[in-house]
């Protein structure tokens, strides 16, 4: 018996099927189950984690598990796109056991409460920042006044105040990793050099205003772990068995000085292991004397959230950067000898073709090692998708379409491009920049100098670049 079941859906043949990229998709065990797991442990219960991702056939797997297990509580996480797939994993859930209590959380969940609970299985939906729900789901009998959760009862929707931030998150549970077998987590991608990688939070919250962005679980207030709990936590992890560092954090340089004493106390306790922030890191908040210690420290890669080349297009989707910065922070990154990865977005708000053309050169003339550009989605929570919508540019509320690799067509009318001038300039991006004598010369002198050439040649036949 289980008390609490967490399930990661199988994701890749859903959000991935159509990337250019597909050996740039990330592997790696979710965080967010593992922090959901360990109140529960610590409280005395049992917690099990399903990542369907690791089975040839998941619903099988699944319905084996339920069987085995009889969970009293299931919990899913999802994005928008996978949406679609929780509400049918929900219904395999209550077909074998209508008993169990179906929870489900994330920023779809949180933004669209009332329809998951109107439409599907799931009996509780967690509103924003959830770390102790399901332990408080267990314990409490009488749910209506627990924060942060709506939920069915008596056929009545019951929505309760958001949860309060967490302000001091030294005080979070170290995630139960043990729930996890690492070892099934070996397969080269872009996004690490050694496997298994982990996924490692620092910070929450995001002051910046991006309108592509989605941020009702977290929020705009910057709230960080301390730099000797941030490294304790990465000690926990290397001994826990991942051999890489992934930083999640939305903007882990908000704070550079406490980056800097993150880095300085990685060097202070001889500490050897290789890390990166994937998610990308904001040109506008480096230094140089950041980078080196980053460098120091173990970092190999930086990546860059760039999304266009036009100044005009970056003010009006609120980036709060500009292209000076960019550049600064490419060159210095570079002078370090830091492998560099560009974040590009096609289709934004008020693209052009011209505009496009901007976004492609500079990312040519930034010579970074690897450059992913996709097609702009307007995610349902962001002020992209509000704004479209209120003007009747979006086509349709079905969230499994709004997926960055899929065909975009079907969602949504963009304001000031036709679709053959997206298609035809997407395809342009990937082949003009990768496709050059001196691109493919600078990436093989790279991957032989770092002894991985093999590796990304095996990488580089992975990708599909044609169509």
């Amino acid at each position: 018996m289980t008390d609490v079941l967490l399930i990661n859906p199988s994701y890749s043949n859903i959000i991935y099927a159509h990337a250019k990229i597909k050996v740039g998709v990330p592997g790696n065990p979710l965080l967010n189950l593992a922090m959901l797991a360990s109140p529960v442990i610590d409280a005395g219960y049992k917690a099990k984690i399903l990542d369907l991702n690791l089975e040839d056939d998941p619903d099988t797997f699944l319905a084996e598990t339920i069987k085995r297990e009889q969970p009293s509580f299931a919990g899913i996480t999802f994005t928008t796109p996978l949406s679609k797939e929780a509400v049918r994993i929900a219904k395999i859930i209550k077909d074998i056991k209508p008993d169990t209590i179906l929870v489900c959380g994330g920023a779809h969940s949180t933004t669209f409460f009332e329809e998951m609970l109107e439409t599907s299985e799931f009996d509780v939906v967690a509103v924003g920042e959830s770390d102790y729900l399901m332990k408080s789901l267990l314990e409490e009998k009488d749910w209506s006044h627990l924060k942060g959760i709506a939920f069915k009862k008596n056929g009545e929707i019951i929505k309760r105040p958001k949860a309060d931030y967490i302000e001091d998150l030294d005080t979070l549970p170290f995630p139960s990793w043990k729930l996890y077998n690492l070892e099934r987590y070996d397969k080269p991608t872009l996004s690490s050099r050694f496997n298994p990688p982990g996924y490692l939070e620092t910070s929450r919250g995001c002051p910046w205003g991006c309108v592509f962005c989605n941020k009702n679980i977290q929020g705009r207030k910057f709230r960080s772990k301390s730099p000797s709990r941030v490294v304790d936590e990465i000690e926990y992890m290397l001994d826990a068995g991942f051999k890489e560092i992934n930083i999640i954090d939305d903007t882990f340089s908000t704070d550079i000085q406490r980056a800097k004493e993150i880095c300085g106390e990685i060097i202070r306790r001889g500490l050897k292991f290789p890390w990166h922030p994937i998610n990308g890191i904001r040109v506008d908040r480096v230094d140089k004397e950041l980078f080196r210690l980053m460098k120091m420290s173990g970092c190999y890669k930086m990546s860059f959230g760039i999304e266009s080349g036009n100044q005009k297009i970056l003010d009006m989707i609120k980036k709060g950067i500009k292209l000076k910065q960019v550049r600064d922070a490419v060159k210095w990154a570079q002078e370090l000898d830091f492998e560099t990865f560009g974040y590009f977005m096609i289709g934004l708000p008020g693209e052009t073709e011209e505009t496009i053309k901007d976004t492609i050169k500079l990312a040519k003339e930034l010579k970074l090692d690897i450059a992913k550009f996709n097609i702009t989605i307007p995610l349902p929570g962001t002020e992209m998708f509000e704004e479209w919508n209120s003007k009747g540019f979006i086509k349709t509320r079905d969230w499994g379409k709004y997926n960055f690799y899929s065909p975009y067509q079907d969602l949504y009318t963009h304001p000031t491009l036709d679709y053959d001038a997206i298609d035809k300039n997407y395809r342009k991006a990937y082949l003009s920049f990768y496709f050059t004598p001196a691109y493919l010369l600078r990436r093989f002198r790279r991957s032989v100098k770092e002894g991985t050439l093999l590796r990304d040649i095996y990488l580089f036949f992975k990708t599909d670049w044609l169509n």
